[in-house]
């Protein structure tokens, strides 16, 4: 079974979300992991600023093309490291024949597995908007704890003005936001953009910080028929 990735978005995310696939895979030899396509397209429209009503370029025509490519070309299920772009799932699991993987679900399963009763969100605008995140929480029985616009500024510059832009993260900027998350109720903090993932992969956060980046790596070797590799 093989694993299709709408990926570029961006694709330092993609590269970090193929990695984490590779490091969870139980395997012994490169026979035993999973074969993966990739499409990485940087060119797809920026999400936020479509939601937001900043640009009238929809993202969703690219990412459907894509979808169908990798549904052409076989493979078992598609996983988009791009939580933005997962507003779009509903309607790709409704263009498409194969499921479709966010992630963000399994992670408010996760946590309300672990008795968290509160989250904070730390996500790009666009999903603030949606609730994606939000609604997830809530299903699963969680209280949804978004930040306050001075603290998702700080979250936006370090998606946009950090991350996107190649820059280094000063991790006290990422604790500002979950001490003022903690302060408004929170138990743990979400990372819920890849970016803020990214962030993360080269730093060691101190705290309880989730990253639904790593439950859709977890996610997708599952759903091709791959065992978890023990820690």
């Amino acid at each position: 079974m093989s694993l299709g990735i709408i990926g570029g978005m961006g694709p330092m995310a993609t590269a970090v979300f193929y990695e984490k696939i590779v490091a969870m895979t139980d395997a012994a030899r490169d026979q035993d992991h999973i074969d993966t396509i990739i499409y990485s397209c940087p060119q797809i429209p920026d999400r936020t600023s479509f939601f937001l009503g900043k640009s009238s370029e929809d993202p969703y025509p690219k990412i459907l093309e894509l979808a169908k490519k990798l549904e052409e070309q076989g493979v078992c299920a598609i996983s988009i490291p791009c939580i933005t772009a997962a507003f779009f799932s509903k309607s790709l699991s409704s263009d498409v024949s194969i499921p479709v993987y966010n992630g963000i679900k399994e992670t408010a399963d996760k946590l309300a597995a672990k008795g968290i009763r509160s989250a904070g969100i730390m996500a790009t605008e666009g999903s603030i908007k949606n609730r994606l995140i939000a609604n997830a929480l809530l299903e699963a029985g969680i209280t949804p704890v978004e930040p306050e616009k001075e603290y998702q500024d700080i979250v936006t510059d370090i998606i946009y003005g950090d991350v996107k832009a190649g820059k280094k993260v000063d991790p006290a900027r990422i604790y500002k936001v979950a001490e003022h998350l903690k302060a408004n109720g929170a138990q743990s903090y979400i990372l819920g953009c890849t970016e803020l993932s990214v962030a993360a992969h080269v730093m060691d956060l101190d705290g309880p910080f989730y990253d639904i980046l790593d439950t859709l790596a977890e996610v997708s070797v599952r759903a091709c028929g791959k065992n978890i590799k023990a820690e």
